[in-house]
């Protein structure tokens, strides 16, 4: 039994514990958090920058004047945190604004590929933009650009004297150890987003769908909005997860469908997949893709690449692009009705639906 304390004490004890918490939390933080993203609080932009870009007469048609542009303006050591090892940016030039991304894909990186694409995006999602000035190519040695292997998760990167270091994302492999997965789901692997949020791709045996849940073991910079009882909105991403209490885990059901139309940086994780372990030979995708979305053998490869059509790549998306939130409501309301099995409920609930709006621009 606890003794009584004087009010003056009962401060002192709840300071104490205050700080107890707030050490706790940086301890967890720093635990699950990479050396770089605790050294560097964050990235500071400004609206100087921003400006000073827009007026910058870069030539947006010439890839090979872009492309020095951007290796010119990083760090001599940058880390890829998207598991599909794309390192993306964005800049402003000669009036526009420009996003794009390097990749250092798992499948041809051994040689000596680079990848670069750039593309003038909207702020705001109008319509088509067929004008868009943007570009992509393979870069290798014939490009003087120069790939090479330091050990399977370090490359470095050579071009006109300059060489840059690529760390690309290590993940941990382990068992979810707060959500529960049941006897009929298997783990696929974890993933990391470009969002900044990281989830574990999981597949359902008995109904052959995968689907995503949120890495609740890693620090999750996200604020939720809860919507009700079984619904929560990010604030930050627009992520919404249905609240799957049972087996202590939040289920990906929707992105933001604007988000998607504008494909940014929350678009969903679809696009993220744990291509480095796949590579390694610690994860395997294909036989899950195979069986959750039909494909006969010879169609994908080991990282769901189509063999047939060059560039494309399965997106395992299944989740609901939402445009209000009484949409996504209602979807998940109609999955209840005439569904006996809580498999099969979530399968309902994480089936990939991307439609778009009547009222969408032209």
């Amino acid at each position: 039994m606890a003794l009584p304390v004087s009010g003056k004490e009962n401060h002192l004890r709840a300071a104490a514990l205050f700080c107890v918490g707030v050490v706790a939390l940086f301890a967890l933080f720093n635990a699950f958090v990479s050396p770089a993203l605790r050294l560097n609080p964050g990235a500071f932009f400004t609206n100087e920058s921003y400006i000073r870009g827009l007026y910058s007469p870069l030539d947006l048609k010439d890839s090979t004047a872009v492309f020095r542009y951007v290796f010119k303006n990083l760090h001599k050591e940058v880390t890829v945190y998207p598991s599909e090892n794309y390192y993306y940016f964005r800049f402003t030039a000669a009036g526009k604004s420009v996003w794009g991304t390097l990749v250092l894909s798992a499948d041809n990186r051994d040689q000596g590929v680079l990848g670069f694409g750039y593309i003038e995006k909207q702020d705001r999602y109008t319509g088509e933009y067929p004008d868009a000035v943007g570009g992509s190519k393979d870069l290798t040695a014939a490009d003087g650009v120069l790939v090479k292997k330091i050990t399977p998760f370090k490359y470095t990167v050579t071009f006109e004297g300059r060489t840059v270091t690529f760390i690309l994302q290590s993940l941990q492999l382990q068992t979810p150890q707060h959500a529960l997965l049941q006897e009929d789901e298997r783990l696929v692997g974890p993933n990391f987003d470009e969002s900044g949020i990281q989830f574990y791709l999981v597949y359902n045996m008995t109904e052959k769908n995968l689907f995503w849940i949120l890495n609740e073991d890693v620090f999750v910079p996200e604020t939720f909005r809860r919507i009700n009882d079984e619904l929560e909105v990010g604030m930050r991403t627009g992520f919404a997860f249905y609240l799957d209490t049972l087996n202590r885990r939040r289920i990906l059901v929707g992105i933001d469908g604007y988000y998607a139309l504008l494909n940014n940086w929350f678009d969903g994780p679809f696009d993220q997949l744990p291509d480095n372990y796949v590579k390694t030979g610690d994860i395997e995708v294909q036989k899950y893709m195979e069986a959750s979305y039909g494909f006969e053998p010879g169609i994908i490869d080991t990282y769901g690449n189509f063999l047939h059509r060059e560039g494309i790549r399965v997106a395992v998306a299944p989740y609901y692009a939402y445009y209000s939130i009484s949409d996504l409501v209602n979807v998940i309301e109609n999955c209840k009705t005439g569904i006996e099995s809580r498999a099969a409920f979530i399968s309902c609930i994480t089936t990939q639906v991307f439609h778009l709006p009547e009222n969408l621009p032209k």
